[in-house]
């Protein structure tokens, strides 16, 4: 299991919310952002971080769907 740091703001915002996620894969702490973000009428984009190092960004679409990109550094 893996810990995940995630860093939840609105558009043009500093962090409002930090929150930690424990999962398997990096897919599946993905999946989880993407829901509260879909749920939440706060929060707009969320970074996701492990060991301290930025792996994806998540943010919703118009349409209210959230897309992940990847991070600024590979994993090795």
């Amino acid at each position: 299991m893996t810990l995940y740091t995630v860093r939840y703001s609105a558009r043009g915002t500093g962090v409002l919310r930090t929150e930690s996620v424990v999962a398997d894969e990096a897919q599946t702490a993905i999946a989880q952002v993407k829901r509260r973000l879909g749920a939440s009428r706060t929060f707009q984009e969320a970074m996701v971080f492990e060991d301290g190092e930025l792996r994806f960004n998540v943010s919703t679409e118009a349409g209210g769907v959230a897309t992940a990109g990847g991070g600024t550094s590979p994993r090795s």
